[in-house]
């Protein structure tokens, strides 16, 4: 076999239907790290954000041993035409991987635009790709195995392979939290453990097989974003792990690290927590001192429904009880409580979804609650979407090709979509429209430099406070101000940046 003394590796993440960029490919960006630590040349292309993503592309494959595209849903049209551009310019291998794939390997396999699909986590199986490929030899399996790495063997994210990662980095946060940190702020998104042990009827964890729980040492992670601290001049880190405090004193041992390095005295952080382990055991009031303290600013809650029936729908786990007393003490250590939710499960009655409205209204005493509200995305291969798909309601598209269709990516990943099992889609719609916008989950003052904008942001918001307790969602003269408003903002983006007016968590 010939040896291919090539070592150029080609990661690429494809534009984005609903061109969403704030966040840089962190999944690219651990594997590239990965095959640089084994002696690969590796090269990000971000689609997103590239002026003339084509060019750059055919000048970069040329002396490449293979190419890999990570794609989530939305990802698959351009990630098609990616590949079939490729495929008209030279016979480099197709590597695909990420959330669709992990999904759909099948679909991906017998399409004749990829050679190998990778599913679940990207590390070992792309570097054992390099090295097979580098040596001549080409598996003929083009679905790689699953593997579950050890996290505390993999090298530190190096994110200087993202070719602009100062523009992630000063890229303005829609959570709530930017509202209350100083400005300007320099954040990345990092991952200090993988996976999630709960069995969410709903959820993409559960049909991947992300169900088991791995993690980096606190020693790890305490080192690792001391590094991307002091490097990057950073403000705020945004865990993004799938269900952060699993492994309570783990939390706890890194939260005492940030206090002991001082870096809590310059650094904020937030991550993703279920409602039931605010107890005696894991979440307590001394705990949540000890967070507060190493700087934790905000914590994302997953409540999902203000509905009991629904909650057991979902098999979430959790009752609304616990929900409150969540938000309620994150309320009193100074935490935000930025929590999602859902309308229009199915199965659900209007009933539901306004007990769901009163709970949200209700949480609206503590001044650190803030809602995202959206209506059910059927995740391709969940439960709730495999019971929807026996009933009729919904097809579940059969190649990958399917995938172009727009409306079949809608219908399964857009949280503004009126869908053939909604009990009250135009009730629904609304009553998110206006929760959000109290909550300034799109777009908050925060954000706004320009007084009259502010203003008129602020009078919206005013106008959603009295819907939202009144339960008025008939659509009104304001609801289309808020949509101009909102679209001028977005049209004019040299508006959207951070006011000066920014009060500090305390």
């Amino acid at each position: 076999m010939a040896v291919n003394n090539k070592k150029k590796i080609l990661l690429i993440r494809p534009k984005n239907t609903f061109n969403y960029y704030n966040y840089p490919p962190l999944n690219l960006v651990c594997i590239g790290s990965v095959l640089e630590s084994h002696g690969f040349k590796v090269k990000i292309l971000d689609a997103g954000v590239l002026n003339d993503f084509n060019t750059d592309l055919e000048r970069e494959m040329r002396d490449a041993l293979f190419i890999a595209i990570g794609m989530i849903t939305p990802e698959i049209p351009h990630g098609i035409d990616i590949m079939k551009l490729i495929r008209t310019k030279s016979n480099i291998p197709i590597v695909v991987g990420g959330w669709h794939c992990t999904l759909f390997p099948e679909q991906m396999a017998e399409s004749e635009l990829t050679d190998y699909v990778v599913i679940g986590e990207g590390e070992d199986p792309v570097v054992d790709l390099a090295i097979r490929l580098s040596n001549g030899s080409r598996p003929s399996n083009k679905i790689r195995p699953r593997v579950y790495h050890d996290l505390n063997a993999l090298p530190m994210p190096n994110y200087d392979l993202v070719p602009d990662i100062e523009h992630y980095i000063t890229n303005y946060l829609t959570d709530r939290l930017a509202a209350y940190v100083p400005q300007p702020i320099r954040w990345l998104p990092y991952d200090s453990s993988r996976g999630c042990p709960s069995q969410c009827a709903f959820c993409i964890n559960v049909v991947a097989k992300n169900q088991k729980y791995r993690k980096k040492s606190a020693d790890k992670v305490l080192d690792e974003t001391d590094r991307l601290i002091k490097k990057y001049k950073l403000t705020h880190l945004k865990f993004i792990d799938d269900n952060y405090f699993v492994d309570i004193k783990r939390a706890r041992t890194i939260a005492t690290g940030f206090v002991k390095r001082e870096q809590h005295k310059t650094v904020t952080y937030d991550c993703e927590c279920r409602c039931d382990y605010f107890n005696d055991r894991m979440l307590n009031d001394e705990t949540l001192e000890l967070l507060r303290e190493s700087g934790l600013v905000q914590l994302t809650l997953g409540i999902e429904s203000g509905s009991m029936r629904t909650l057991k729908i979902m098999r979430k786990g959790i009752t609304v009880e616990q929900a409150e007393r969540a938000v309620q003490m994150c309320d009193r250590h100074g935490i935000i409580a930025r929590s999602s939710f859902m309308f229009e499960v199915p199965g659900e009655r209007r009933d539901d979804i306004v007990a769901s409205i009163q709970f949200i209204n209700k949480m609206r005493k503590y001044p650190l609650f803030a809602c995202g509200v959206g209506s059910f995305r059927p995740y391709p291969r969940c439960d709730l979407t495999k019971k929807l798909i026996e009933k009729g309601y919904l097809s579940e598209p059969q190649s990958l090709e399917d995938w172009l269709h727009g409306e079949n990516i809608e219908m399964y990943t857009s949280a503004e979509l009126k869908r053939p099992w909604q009990v009250d889609p135009e009730f629904s719609e609304n009553a998110a429209h206006y929760l959000n916008l109290e909550s300034e989950t799109r777009i908050g003052l925060h954000q706004l430099s320009n007084d009259g904008d502010r203003e008129k942001l602020q009078l919206l918001i005013e106008i959603a406070k009295i819907r939202n307790r009144n339960l008025d969602y008939k659509e009104g003269n304001d609801t289309k101000l808020y949509k101009d408003f909102f679209k001028g903002l977005l049209s004019a983006k040299e508006k959207l940046g951070y006011s000066r007016r920014v009060p500090v968590v305390t």
